[in-house]
């Protein structure tokens, strides 16, 4: 009797360890089919991939693809910069930046980086190319217009005029 107890509570416990593992053993299997699959996060949410970088001493921005809407989405067509590593820029941002990559600066972005990261952000951007949209103290208004800190980069989303 002794023996089919021990047995029967060994393999409860070899089940439940199994069920408890499952997930994290058959991880890689499962995102293997998903990449396979094509699914990725849209670029409404992402910010479209990075074209290019911008170094600016201690300090760089990332220029991103321009991200359009697709059918049934309300927002705008913007482009997205990353200021990075969020922790080597200086107390006020403001630089003109050249999102086109023709040499001439097509927006100014001005922002004041807290230390402390809970601190809500604003931004202002002037337009000097026709294409952008300027913005007066933004913070989160949509998925086009706004700025965030996400670990240890400062994201703005600037809209286009007229995409």
């Amino acid at each position: 009797m002794r023996l089919s107890s021990a047995l029967g509570y060994t393999a409860a416990g070899s089940t439940m360890l199994a069920a408890m593992l499952t997930p994290f053993l058959l991880y890689g299997l499962f995102s293997d089919g998903f990449v396979s699959l094509g699914l990725h996060v849209d670029e409404m949410y992402s910010g479209g991939a990075k074209v290019r970088t911008i170094q600016r001493g201690a300090y760089s921005i990332d220029v991103h693809r321009p991200v359009y809407p697709h059918l049934l989405q309300r927002e705008k067509a913007f482009i997205q910069l990353d200021w990075n590593p969020a922790g080597a820029l200086p107390g006020h941002v403001s630089d003109a930046v050249d999102i086109d990559g023709d040499g001439q600066p097509d927006i100014r972005v001005s922002f004041d980086v807290p230390r402390d990261t809970k601190t809500p952000l604003r931004v202002d951007v002037e337009s000097l190319n026709p294409r952008y949209q300027g913005m007066r103290n933004v913070s989160k208004g949509s998925f086009s217009r706004l700025i965030v800190r996400v670990d240890n980069e400062i994201l703005v989303r600037v809209p286009y005029a007229n995409p």
